[in-house]
């Protein structure tokens, strides 16, 4: 795959040929898939980091804003703030996770599935289930930037964090479409919608 490093600098930099190199090596199906799993953990993990962070900031701050809410407005605030804190104190804690990933994982692979539908059948190009996999894979590499929300108590910046790493892994699975099936902006922001709705549908089901 070459060295690692560069890899992962060519992706943030949306390098013009990042992903021709990286689908041309059938080898980096596995890294992609390792990439794409332990990526959703990290994030679920950091979401509840998030979330435990966003509790703490409500309690301490309560205080300030109860005198402008109804009381049963405030009561419910408070059951909500108690429940969560059970969530996160019980061993409940592991079975959201494991099920986030399963989900996660089923999801992504109906997203690669539905990509690859569409290349194929719509668009007319050739390729294989495990070339769609390996940009969709490594396209998720973005989402480690959330390891930062671990290290910082500030609230804006884990939103930010959040929902900007998500928006730019979106944006790099629709650059690495582009450039190995030689498609249109608009064409690869269809792939990139239809597989993202799709996946989160499918994932509600489940």
């Amino acid at each position: 795959m070459g060295n690692n490093r560069q890899v992962i600098l060519k992706i943030f930099r949306l390098d013009k040929n990042i992903y021709n190199e990286l689908a041309s090596e059938v080898s980096n199906f596995q890294i992609a898939i390792a990439i794409y799993i332990s990526g959703f953990l990290f994030s679920g993990l950091a979401a509840l980091n998030f979330l435990r962070n966003s509790l703490v900031y409500l309690e301490e701050n309560l205080g300030l804003i109860v005198g402008t809410l109804p009381v049963q407005t405030v009561n419910e605030l408070n059951n909500l703030i108690r429940e969560f804190e059970n969530v996160f104190n019980s061993q409940q804690l592991f079975g959201l996770l494991t099920s986030y990933l399963i989900s996660s994982f089923v999801s992504g692979f109906v997203g690669v599935g539905l990509v690859y539908l569409l290349l194929t059948r719509f668009f007319r190009k050739e390729t294989d289930f495990r070339q769609v996999g390996i940009i969709y894979g490594f396209s998720n590499i973005p989402v480690f930037l959330n390891g930062v929300i671990f290290f910082t108590s500030s609230i804006p910046l884990q939103i930010f964090l959040i929902i900007g790493t998500a928006i730019f892994a979106l944006v790099c699975l629709g650059s690495g479409l582009k450039q190995v099936y030689l498609l249109r902006n608009i064409e690869a922001f269809l792939l990139v919608v239809v597989s993202g709705f799709g996946s989160s549908l499918f994932s509600q089901v489940i």
